[in-house]
């Protein structure tokens, strides 16, 4: 991108916006304004106006900002997922894309110029953190571990999955949950090799997400009503004015790539492992901020339907090792045998009856009837092939 010339010094003076930057920037950056490519995050972070005049300053810069995505370089964007797939390549991941399912909020507490924060990269596009992501996957499994554990101080537990010494943790964690069983001792190991410990770092390696094509950015609203209350000043009273408080987002829909890697010698089971609990973090618990108001969740692709149909007499034969490539799908099921045999019998479908390998998913084998949530690849005929798979909260 070549850069605006710099107009002379005695150049008009803008109208509209104030800008706090000297008169030739100001300047150089309205010659530019109309031109492309932009880069909303360089806008965002560098050439924010004076937000001090009124309250609609602020909104009007965050409109230009989403205008500004709109004018993004879409080359630069497609060289750096290509950069990407092949870090990911080289880690041994297998990327996948979710899609979000209402707005996604990305750094809303980092400090700025406009008082909200938001995360672009460098090259201005939405970005979610490799290591947020890290955390995401983290806090779901250790929530289902603790749950399975029966663990009351969850604290407590987080101390004693982080030990670094694997005899000294082997040791607490026999006498802190001596009759967990040996499934659940896997488990917590399992956590530890994925994530690391305070000395040690975790086998799996998450890259950050980036979006696919170039995303669409809105500004969005928070209209607290009691602004001297939360600010000591008073009760909560009736008679306070709200005082809007604009901030961007990432639009429903949005397409991002993920992707899980391994470093060191590879696990596969337990990388795929880390990818799992990524998928049911992001859809279950959400990315960045305001989850609580449904910000921030991620949906699955819509599965091609299957072109095999499974009755008691025909069912799908399929393997849990993983597939090069591909999407992943999630879906819910319930546990069934036949003939001694263990099947997961789809809840949407229930013509739809996949076969379990217990060994391959390093589970042991769960009872009948047993609600799960199992992670699959589409084969070329059209079957399922689990990769994962766990019990729900409600089982």
């Amino acid at each position: 991108m070549k850069p605006a010339p710099i107009p002379p010094r005695d150049a008009p003076k803008p109208s509209g916006l104030s800008y706090p930057l000297p008169a030739r920037t100001v300047q150089a950056l309205m010659a530019h304004k109309d031109k492309l490519p932009q880069n909303p995050g360089l806008l965002f972070e560098r050439f924010a106006p004076d937000i001090s005049i009124s309250a609609d300053v602020k909104k009007e810069a965050l409109m230009q900002i989403t205008k500004a995505a709109q004018r993004a370089d879409q080359k630069l964007l497609e060289a750096l997922n290509q950069r990407w797939e092949e870090v990911a390549k080289a880690i041994h991941a297998q990327p996948f894309s979710l899609k979000t399912e209402w707005r996604l909020i990305s750094g809303l507490g980092r400090k700025g110029p406009l008082e909200v924060g938001f995360t672009f990269n460098r090259y201005g596009f939405p970005v979610l953190p490799g290591s947020s992501l890290k955390g995401i996957a983290r806090a779901w499994s250790f929530y289902q571990l603790a749950k399975a554990l029966n663990a009351s101080d969850l604290g407590k537990l987080d101390d004693l999955l982080s030990i670094d010494e694997d005899g000294k943790f082997l040791k607490e964690f026999q006498q802190s949950f001596s009759s967990c069983g040996q499934e659940l001792l896997n488990q917590a190991t399992q956590f530890r090799t994925v994530f690391g410990t305070t000395a040690k770092a975790g086998g799996a390696v998450f890259l950050d997400a980036f979006p696919t094509r170039l995303p669409q950015l809105d500004v969005d609203i928070m209209n607290p009503h009691y602004t001297d209350y939360y600010q000591g000043k008073d009760f909560p009273t009736n008679w306070q004015s709200p005082v809007p408080v604009y901030f961007l987002t990432v639009a429903a829909n949005t397409e991002f790539r993920f992707a899980v890697g391994w470093r060191g010698e590879q696990n596969e089971s337990l990388r795929l492992l880390g990818e799992s609990w990524l998928i049911q973090g992001l859809t279950e618990l959400g990315a960045g901020s305001k989850t609580s108001a449904g910000y921030g969740y991620f949906i699955h692709q819509i599965s091609p339907p299957s072109t095999q149909t499974a009755s008691s007499s025909k069912v799908e034969s399929v393997s849990s090792q993983a597939a090069d490539g591909g999407d992943i799908y999630t879906s819910m099921g319930k546990v069934k045998y036949e003939n001694g045999k263990p099947f997961i019998v789809d809840v949407q479908d229930p013509t739809i009856i996949v076969r379990v390998d217990w060994a391959s998913l390093r589970m042991n084998a769960l009872p009948a009837k047993t609600s799960v949530k199992y992670n699959y690849r589409i084969n070329p005929d059209g079957s399922r092939k689990i990769i994962s798979m766990e019990k729900t909260l409600g089982a």
